[in-house]
């Protein structure tokens, strides 16, 4: 934070002069102090600050023995000072100890220190540390005790605290954003600093949605509202924020701000502003705001206050700080840039080659004459300078003094080159832009005009960039071109031959594969601009130093510093690290270039191998000007590329190449001197209300009167005029929005079972017609939830618990609350776990974990619905029944794809509402024959536009993503902005054939094809048309021309029917005027005999008994031979139609396909990689958007132009190459638009019976070993298979996931006739192998585990030969199924195809010969989990209590030898002296454990791990968490590995009642537990045995009772239900101290961990729970402060505790053993309950289903 503080020494505000102060201390005034003073100091060294106070020995507060009267200050500091440390923080705190010793001579001081920074500086003075939110909290209940609430911002840190009724802390975890620092790179933008930005903000008029998930997003937002001109007050306001938004959303985490509140931290105290947003946004929720005086000292008053030990001398501190060596935490180091001086310089000669030919101005033959003025000429209207000379208009030929000029206005900079005639530079300029693109152009232009010698002329300009159309408009430019065009033009032109063009420039990074002289494949960072040069040059200017300084020391590093590759905010905290143990700022900036180039090799260009760069690569931008980044990619990338020393004038020197080549002798319109002698602008801002998107405007009026507007998403905002329309272009995504919700509901009087609202958010977007028809053929009135904006999202942010979860489901929650406000006292929300199967051959057919089981955080989080439920979320599903208080959501878990059980649920949910079978049954046909309807219109459309596509010779992009991707609020108008440029917008699931594929030939070659036979007549919205007998109009053929659906003429159609409101709510969207009575239409049709119709393959099963009519059963689409062909296993419903779609894609010349994701969506590591290989292996484009809260469209437009671009370039080659092969052409592919119309649609028609005889051939024959699709392989789709041959040659190598349950794996292997080898540890290398061979965006334990395997290769230790690879298949709904298909693409790309891939599943999903799970294998497993189990209990049970150090790690050696003797010798163990047995074994363990000497201390404070399950048990993974428990003096829980693999089993009563699924096997899964948990009774026995020393951990079906409190058992994704059921089961046995361990972004635990601690701290207030989210590039040191932050709370609850009622070590195992007993009563209580399955085997109990069981029966 900038402070209006000077450097030198000042008292605290208000505070240095106190009435009252000690006769004792020092003198009020602060001056010398005695000798013999003893005074207090607490030091805060904070990321970017430095704060100290001296306080007097006894505090005022402490003498007056309480709280100080409000005349008096509580705390009077004598001196403090608060000081930047420039990122030097040892020599800054140094001299700053000087100072103090200088100023108080002799005095002695009791110090403690806080801070993210302050750690190993406090080692090295020898005084305590203290955690800053403890210190903190300290000084708010001596000054403050009446806050409830403190919210803290530092320089990197932002801090939440309730204080009240419990103390609970939240600290920002991985990410920087949303803090000081932040807000200095926001000021520093605006040309400012944080004191001018706070002054700007109070101005504001308007403010923007700046990203509030990241700061590096909201620089993304920001910066382009800069260049179009957007008021500095207005983006002053909006960053400020941004800050609140990125604080209540990152940290509340779902527990509303209430009650007092109190600002403290350097931002919020300096920054009015910033305390002003806060009010603004929290005002209807706070009683009262307050902001100390001494609010930036705040913690380190704390620590002063908490500070102990013997007396020091300032005076020695700053001796030891001085001279002792600083205590390293290990941080990794790179490869210097340089060996020596001599490589950098023939580095600087190589690069010096690549020079650019200049000339000086043209001299024309014949010099025009001088127009009259003189030098007054910039007063004459004419443009001599520009105009072409008389008689060459229209002409192609240009002059000697004809030249041409290019601008790229950048983000941060504008660059211009002129060229002459033959292409060299005659004049260039690069510089920063300041904010203000058009003003930096305008002193461009006029400085050309001044330069320029008499007779040149300017005859065609261009400008391409961020600016582009702001300066086109401004300054008349010719033509403006797409950026990556730009580049790609200027590296042919200076590099010929290129293959591959890397750009990165000040947030823009653009990579461009070339073949065959045509871009092939265009990269683009997306909504983050980490890794480019404003990164760079921001950090160089917070060192103090110029970007030039700084990048020269990175030349002369000997030690760069490794700061990851993720994300580059993830760095700032590697880099404050790096500089607490003394690196150099040359060291530094050395690791920042290899971090830059990392993460666009990794995260844009994803390279593999350099091979893919090809032979001629070509950098340019204004990043690669700087040498150290320059030298960091040739060493990363093992390839000597071209920099061209016009490196960063590669954008406008391929403009000017493109003025130069469109040039035909028309004159410029570039403006003349006089006109920039005369140019004004002017801003202001507007929101667009044409359509819902609600755009933000930037108008910009020109002083000639033309405006120009930025902010739209579409050409209606351009026009600003009331009655523009949307494009008439085809766009299924607005379709589908309109078809989906366009339905009426019920009248008030007719709706007899009273509202249900439903949230339009996630599943909605695709099921809503489901449900509406459902619920209102069951008597409710819908009310459906208004549409998405931002306000919405603010409205619900303080109970998102995860802040990292994507978008959409971020949205659920201001839905939710938006229904509450209507006064919807029951909301329907179902969790939907299994979708239909869309497409025929998928694997499964899953909804995503957010999608599937959100509605469970929601349940949890929001107040109103929390309060509205039913005990047990397994109960009714959620509900206090009808008058009961709150809101009732019901959430039951469902299977979409078994219709009879969906009825059957339906029953159970609305038991309170007497839902009878039959009525429930009648509902669900009715709503899968309008869901049908809705699917078959979508298909219906989607025919329509590639009909038009045809008849207009247009193309189209297939936008591909989920089905919430259709919400505006999401794809923030994408698909207008493709409209916009002329295409067609289809989605993938318009695309998919016809469920019968011959019926829907027959219609499409007749030219019906509205109508197939998926839907009948059955539940179809009327369309205008011919009426058929039964009076239901007919849906049109095809239209021949485009032709805009008419939705006032549908609605108009379709009338009113009986029983519907006749006017649509208004607060609901007009789009409920459409297709009213289409519930009446489907109904109908539903209760004539159907048989008498055609038949519907998609209608429900045959319910006669209830419905009176047969309806056969349904059935998905057909699919184009790709399903079975995927790397991929092919699980989720609608990745399905993903694939599908891409498939179809590359049949067609006129299609691209465009994939949206969302930000944190880890699937789509899957799907991304899987789409690419698809459309790559026929030759397309793949290109992938990531969109989140940010809202600018800026690289997404970047992206599609350049798509579109590359498309038409690609056709012109083709188009080439077909003319040079005598005018062959494919017309399978290629689309002639030149043909009669007649023959078109021949060529149309006849395209399917093509596809199908295709099909047909390739059914006819047997399936080839390469998976050819289409005539081509898809990558990986096969593989090296591990044979029974290869037993005998070559080795298994598996990955460590436990390493005290892994240890017997070899032994037992070996004893199986396997060699295996067991790769002990994970290492930052192969961490770095993980991140280059699998996508970035998966998560943390696919990048260590397969980084791990690859890694075994790539260093040359094991030969690739002679090796096979082993890894988990889970088979359930988690991502970690497709590792083993990650697994196999990283191997290929990494050279090694010839490794097999043993997939090990419990399932059998993958076939291996050679390797074969037997009973005796599984059933030693078994053994070795909870041999492992029983040993990490006694283990960290005995460890932090040893009397000699490391016996207990000699007792773990000593026994890992025994076990593994016993499992490979059958038993027989040389170490125990001869054979030992199962029981005997663990009997033994555990008694030498509990007899190794411990001390007689009190049990310290327990600390419970748990999460994702190798993060919690590989110590690599989650950075040693264990050891770091017990080095700050606690005791580590880890609840044992075997309850995860019984998890699923212990569900599967559960799962036949509620899905349908598996009831066959129910009674072999119950055998299964049954047997299991009596192979670890022994262990159990042992335990207990114990005499309460260990705890003996319950059963799982203990666990599901205590998990199905507060979630239901449906929660199966990752470890599901279980993570939250051990939190609790440790709560309840004294551990409430519990650090949950998850990888980034692991979607499962959005919802079962963070989603959950709400309402666990609820039940148990004395829950102290810290989510600590590990990855590759994320900050060990901040995961370090926020345990210790979890433990300092633990600490003082222990105290606190010990102070009431001490309790004994033997007591606390007493209690946890008796409780355990008890636990096991009631297990064996409920297992008499159950009794016996059908065939005799004993039951394990399932708590949901012994619940359930009464209701189900009463349903029947």
């Amino acid at each position: 934070m900038s402070v209006p503080l000077p450097s030198s020494r000042r008292p605290a505000p208000d505070t240095s002069v106190k009435t009252g102060a000690p006769a004792e201390g020092p003198a009020p005034g602060g001056g010398p102090a005695e000798a013999s003073t003893v005074l207090r100091m607490g030091l805060d060294i904070g990321s970017t600050t430095i704060k100290l106070v001296l306080l007097p020995e006894t505090p005022v507060a402490a003498r007056a023995g309480g709280a100080a009267s409000a005349s008096s200050a509580p705390v009077a500091p004598v001196f403090a000072e608060y000081r930047r440390h420039n990122a030097d923080v040892r020599g800054e705190l140094t001299r700053l100890l000087g100072e103090v010793a200088r100023a108080y001579p002799g005095a002695v001081v009791r110090g403690a220190v806080t801070g993210s920074a302050g750690l190993s500086l406090a080692t090295l003075m020898g005084l305590p540390f203290v955690q800053e939110v403890i210190a903190e909290t300290e000084t708010v209940r001596v000054c403050d005790p009446q806050a409830d609430v403190i919210i803290e911002l530092g320089g990197e840190d932002a801090k939440i605290t309730y204080l009240h009724p419990t103390p609970e802390q939240r600290m920002n975890g991985t990410c920087a954003g949303g803090t000081g620092a932040f807000i200095d790179q926001m000021a520093q933008l605006l040309h400012t600093d944080a004191a001018g930005l706070d002054d700007l903000a109070s101005r504001y008029t308007t403010l923007y949605p700046i990203a509030s998930r990241c700061g590096v997003f909201a620089k993304s937002d920001l910066q382009p509202l800069i260049n179009q001109g957007a008021a500095g007050e207005d983006l002053a306001a909006s960053v400020l924020q941004a800050v609140v938004t990125q604080t209540i959303a990152g940290l509340a985490c779902g527990r509303p701000i209430r009650g007092h509140v109190m600002f403290l931290g350097g931002p919020l105290h300096f920054l009015p502003q910033l305390r002003a947003a806060f009010e603004r946004t929290l005002a209807e929720q706070v009683d009262s705001f307050t902001c100390p005086d001494n609010a930036q000292l705040y913690v380190a008053i704390g620590a002063a206050l908490l500070s102990s030990g013997e007396p020091t001398p300032i005076s020695e501190l700053s001796t030891r700080l001085s001279t002792r060596k600083a205590l390293s935490l290990g941080t990794s180091r790179m490869r210097p840039l340089f060996e020596d001086t001599a490589e950098l310089e023939a580095f600087r000669e190589r690069h010096a080659r690549a020079h650019i030919e200049r000339a000086h101005w043209p001299v024309p033959d014949e010099p025009a004459e001088k127009e009259p003025g003189g030098q007054d000429d910039e007063l004459d209207d004419g443009a001599p300078g520009t105009a072409s000379a008389p008689g060459t208009s229209g002409a192609a030929e240009h002059g000697e003094g004809d030249c041409f000029l290019g601008i790229d206005a950048g983000s941060t900079t504008i660059k211009a080159v002129v060229l002459d005639g033959r292409g060299r530079i005659v004049w260039e300029h690069y510089a920063g832009n300041e904010g203000d693109p058009v003003t930096a152009a305008v002193e461009i232009l006029r400085r050309i005009h001044r330069e320029m010698p008499d007779g040149v002329r300017i005859v065609r300009s261009c400008v391409t960039g961020y600016g582009e159309s702001l300066v086109k408009a401004a300054l008349r430019i010719d033509e403006g071109v797409v950026e990556t065009m730009a580049h790609y033009r200027a590296a042919a032109y200076l590099n010929p031959g290129v293959t591959s063009v890397i750009d990165i420039g000040g947030q823009d990074m653009k990579y461009l594969r070339i073949k065959g002289d045509a871009i092939d494949s265009i990269s683009v960072n997306e909504a983050c601009s980490a890794g480019c040069g404003s990164f760079l040059q921001t950090f160089a200017q917070s060192m103090g130093l110029k970007i030039g300084e700084f990048a020269e020391a990175a030349l002369h590093a000997e030690r760069p510093v490794d700061l990851g590759s993720r994300c580059t905010v993830f760095m700032n905290s590697s880099v404050k690290q790096a500089q607490r143990e003394s690196a150099t700022v040359g060291e530094i900036s050395a690791g920042l270039s290899y971090s830059v180039v990392r993460n666009a090799l990794y995260k844009v260009i994803k390279l593999k191998d350099a091979d893919q760069l090809g032979e001629r690569v070509s950098v340019q931008g204004g990043t690669f000007l700087n040498d150290a980044v320059l030298r960091a990619f040739e060493l990363l990338t093992g390839r000597e590329v071209v920099r061209p020393d016009i490196a960063g004038l590669m954008g406008c020197f391929g403009a000017a190449l493109s003025a130069r080549a469109s040039y035909d002798g028309v004159p410029s319109g570039l403006m003349s001197l006089g006109e920039l002698s005369r140019f004004s602008l002017t801003t202001e801002t507007a929101t667009c209300k044409l359509c819902q998107n609600h755009c933000q405007l930037t108008i910009t009026t020109f002083n000639d009167g033309q405006r120009h507007i930025s902010g739209n998403r579409c050409e209606r905002g351009a026009t600003q005029e009331r009655r523009a329309t949307k494009s008439d272009l085809p766009n299924l995504y607005d379709y589908k929005y309109k078809r989906a919700f366009s339905y009426r509901r019920l009248r008030e009087g007719a709706a007899t079972r009273g509202d249900i609202g439903i949230p339009r958010v996630l599943g909605m977007y695709e099921n809503y017609p489901l449900w509406f028809t459902v619920l209102t053929s069951l008597g409710f009135r819908v009310m459906i939830s208004g549409r998405s904006n931002h306000e919405l999202f603010e409205s619900g942010m303080d109970t998102i618990p995860s802040e990292n979860v994507c978008y959409p489901a971020k949205l659920a929650h201001g839905h939710i609350e938006a229904l509450i406000a209507k006064d919807i006292k029951t909301i329907w929300f179902p969790c939907v776990f299994y979708e239909r199967e869309l497409v025929k051959g998928a694997a499964d057919h899953f909804n995503c974990p957010i999608v599937a089981t959100y509605p469970e955080v929601i349940r949890n989080n929001v107040e109103a619905v929390r309060d509205g439920q039913q005990e047990g979320p397994d109960g009714a599903e959620g509900g206090t029944g009808p008058g009961g208080s709150g809101v009732r959501m019901l959430s039951p878990f469902l299977n979409l794809a078994d219709p009879a059980t969906l009825a059957e649920r339906l029953v159970e949910v609305f038991a309170d509402w007497d839902v009878t079978l039959p009525e429930a049954r009648r509902a669900v046909a009715a709503g899968f024959a309008e869901d049908a309807a809705f699917k078959a219109d979508v298909r219906a459309e989607g025919r329509r536009a590639l009909k038009w596509m045809e008849d207009n010779g247009r193309k189209g992009i297939v936008l591909a993503g989920r089905p919430y991707h259709i919400d505006p609020e999401i794809n923030h108008g994408i698909p207008d902005v493709i409209n916009t440029l002329g295409l067609a917008v289809l989605s993938e699931d318009s695309l998919l054939p016809e469920p019968d594929a011959a019926a829907a030939d027959t219609a499409e070659a007749t030219g019906q094809a509205g109508k197939s036979e998926e839907t009948g007549d059955a539940g179809k919205a009327g369309r205008p048309g011919e009426a058929e007998p039964g009076g239901r109009p007919a849906r049109p053929a095809r239209p021949k021309k485009s032709k805009k659906t008419d939705w006032a003429a549908i609605a108009r159609q379709a009338g009113s029917s009986p029983g519907t409101d006749e006017a649509p709510d208004p607060g609901d969207g007009a789009e409920h005027a459409v297709a009213t009575g289409a519930l009446s239409r489907a109904v109908a049709a539903l209760r004539r005999r159907v048989d008498e119709l055609r038949p519907d393959p998609q209608a429900p099963a045959d319910w006669s008994d209830v419905t009176g009519v047969g309806l056969p059963t349904p059935k998905s689409v057909a699919t184009e031979d790709v399903t079975g062909r995927l790397r991929v296993r092919d699980q989720w419903a609608y990745h399905s139609r993903l694939y599908q779609a891409a498939e179809l894609v590359t049949a067609r010349d006129d299609l691209e396909l465009v994939q949206l994701n969302s930000f944190g969506c880890g699937v789509d590591a899957l799907t991304t990689d899987q789409v690419q290989e698809i459309l790559e292996s026929a030759g397309g484009v793949y290109t992938s958007l990531k969109i989140d809260e940010v809202s600018n469209l800026g690289a997404a437009t970047i992206r599609l132009r350049s798509l579109a671009a590359a498309s038409e370039a690609r056709a012109a080659e083709k188009a080439a190459h077909a003319e040079e092969a005598d005018g062959a052409v494919d017309d399978a592919v290629e689309i002639d638009t030149t043909v009669p119309a007649d023959e078109s649609s021949a060529k149309a028609a006849d395209r399917p019976a093509r596809k199908g005889a295709e099909k047909t051939e390739k059914a006819a024959g047997p399936r080839e070993t390469g998976f050819a699709v289409g005539g081509r392989e898809l990558p990986g789709a096969t593989g090296p298979v591990f044979t029974e041959a290869m037993r005998a040659t070559h080795t298994i190598l598996m990955p460590q996931m436990s390493p005290v349950h892994f240890r017997p794996l070899e032994p037992l292997m070996r004893r199986l006739g396997y060699k295996v080898e067991l790769l002990q540890s994970a290492t930052r290398d192969d961490l770095e192998v993980g991140l280059r061979y699998v996508n970035n965006d998966a998560c943390f334990p696919a990048i260590m585990v397969i980084g791990q395997l690859i890694g075994a290769f790539t260093d040359g230790s094991h030969d690739p030969d002679s090796c096979v690879v082993a890894i988990s298949q889970t088979g359930g709904i988690c991502r970690a199924t497709n590792y083993a298909a990650m697994l196999r693409k990283g191997l290929r790309e990494a050279g090694y195809p010839q490794v097999p891939v043993v997939a090990i599943s419990l399932q059998g999903i993958e076939s291996n010969p050679g390797f074969e799970l037997t009973a005796t294998m599984g059933l030693k497993m078994l053994q070795g989990i909870i041999i492992g189990d029983t040993l990490n209990t006694c283990l960290l049970r005995v460890r932090p209590y040893e009397v000699v150090e490391g016996a207990t790690q000699k007792l773990v050696e000593r026994w890992d030898r025994i076990i593994a003797e016993y499992f490979e010798h059958r038993g027989r163990s040389a170490t125990w002296g001869g054979r030992i047995g199962y029981r005997r074994l663990l009997r033994e363990m555990v008694r030498e454990f509990n007899d190794l000497p411990r001390r007689d201390e009190p049990r310290r404070p327990r600390v419970g791990v748990v999460g994702e399950i190798l993060v919690k048990f590989q110590p690599d993974a989650n950075n040693h968490v264990v050891d770091v428990i017990e080095a700050e003096g606690c005791e580590a829980v880890v609840p044992g590995l075997l309850p995860f693999f019984l998890s699923g089993l212990a569900t599967a009563q559960w799962e036949a009642d509620t899905y349908g699924i598996g009831r066959e096997s129910v009674a072999k899964k119950k055998a299964a537990v049954w047997f299991i948990e009596q192979l670890q009774a022994p262990a159990r026995a042992a335990l207990r045995a114990a005499g309460g020393t260990f705890d003996v951990e319950v059963s799982t079906a203990e666990l599901a009772r205590k998990a199905s409190k507060v979630l239901s058992l449906g929660n199966q994704a990752g470890e599901g239900w279980l993570l939250t059921g051990e939190m609790i089961e440790l709560i309840e046995h004294g551990v409430p101290n519990i650090v949950c361990c998850q990888p980034f972004a692991c979607l499962p635990n959005h919802v079962v961990g963070k989603g959950m601690f709400r309402e666990v701290r609820r039940r148990y207030p004395q829950a102290n729970i810290v989510a600590i989210d590990y990855d590759p590039g994320a900050s060990e040191v901040n995961q370090l402060n926020r345990i210790k932050l979890m433990i300092s709370t633990a600490l003082m609850a222990q105290a606190d505790s010990e102070r009431g009622a001490p309790g004994s070590e033997g007591g606390l195992g007493a209690v946890a053993a008796g409780d355990e007993q008890q636990a096991c009563e009631s297990v064996e209580e409920l297992l008499a309950g159950l009794g016996p399955v059908p065939d005799g085997t004993p039951s394990s109990p399932d708590t949901a289903e012994a619940r359930r069981r009464p209701q189900r029966a009463r349903a029947r």
